[in-house]
């Protein structure tokens, strides 16, 4: 718990040099900047506290006592949206109901499992995990979070933090591996399995004239400045939810000797597939090449049992194909 209050207390205090910077270049309201940049502390520290065990099980311990305490804790979630909407006059009822919702019904349906959860998946997990996804990918939270305008990073982030909540602290899930920070070993198992899924994705990817060739001169800093926009508002979300939950579920859910095998497939079809609402629909391409960059990513974490370890492949993936494909 210290460790994540020191979290909190830094990222507040970056919070307040990026707005004093901020106010010698541009002239912005400093109180709304402040609500902006403090909601966006609150949010990274608790996206940040979850990979912390001592954080989790503390949370779980609160839960246990009661189901009416369990639902109601990870409705805090709703206080760093509170900060910046009244502040900026920006608050709306629509808002605050969406995220109410996408907050209670993931958590009602995990709520059963509370105490003595099964280890293997059951529907109502398969059920959590759509209503964690799908309102995000179809876009339901966007025009929450809009000052200074519409603000894509907080979605991801707001998704992570009440999956979470909902997969460590009320479920229970073991192994999920919810990391940010790289290992060694993570970066040389996800720059081998980079190495091999571009050895043959760019083939592919030409062949079925979804990639084509170009380039950005954006120099490093530029190369690395997407990279982790891309890790923490992409990489990270979608490998916590399809490797650290679906992956690391169906895994314990399958039978046999080939369980790992299955459940890395059954998993990297399922991300394949949930890339098929992207322009034009159904983007087949995009799915059958998600589907093969899902296995090299399912592959690195059921090695490392890691989110940042698959997550790194997954953003030198997406960077790589922003800046040359």
């Amino acid at each position: 718990m210290k460790n994540t209050l020191a979290s909190l207390i830094g990222l507040t205090l970056i919070a307040a040099a990026a707005e004093a910077i901020l106010l010698f270049q541009a002239r912005l309201n400093p109180w709304r900047l402040a609500a902006l940049l403090e909601c966006l502390a609150l949010m990274l520290g608790v996206f940040a506290a979850f990979t912390y065990t001592d954080f989790v099980h503390r949370l779980r311990n609160v839960a246990l006592t009661s189901a009416a305490t369990a639902f109601l804790m990870p409705f805090a979630l709703l206080v760093p949206y509170l900060i910046l909407a009244l502040s900026t006059a920006t608050f709306s009822f629509a808002a605050i109901a969406k995220l109410a919702a996408y907050i209670a019904i993931p958590t009602v349906l995990l709520l059963p499992d509370r105490v003595h959860g099964p280890e293997s998946a059951g529907w109502r997990d398969f059920a959590a995990m759509l209503c964690l996804a799908f309102p995000v990918g179809a876009g339901w939270l966007s025009g929450i979070w809009v000052w200074p305008e519409d603000i894509y990073v907080f979605r991801p982030i707001f998704c992570v933090c009440v999956g979470a909540y909902g997969f460590l602290v009320i479920r229970n899930l073991k192994d999920v591996g919810y990391r940010l920070i790289f290992k060694q070993a993570d970066l040389i198992e996800g720059s081998l399995n980079f190495i091999a899924f571009t050895l043959l994705a760019v083939p592919l990817g030409l062949a079925l004239h979804f990639i084509h060739p170009h380039s950005r001169h954006a120099g490093l800093f530029g190369f690395a400045g997407d990279f982790v926009g891309v890790y923490l508002s992409v990489a990270i979300p979608e490998e916590f939810l399809f490797r650290g939950i679906l992956q690391n579920f169906l895994v314990k859910t399958f039978k046999g000797p080939h369980r790992e095998r299955n459940g890395l497939m059954l998993a990297s079809v399922i991300f394949g597939l949930s890339h098929l609402h992207h322009a034009p629909v159904p983007n087949w391409r995009y799915a059958i090449l998600a589907t093969l960059a899902g296995l090299f990513y399912g592959n690195v974490y059921r090695i490392r049992t890691r989110t940042s370890a698959s997550a790194f492949t997954h953003a030198m993936v997406d960077t790589v194909w922003h800046f040359w494909f």
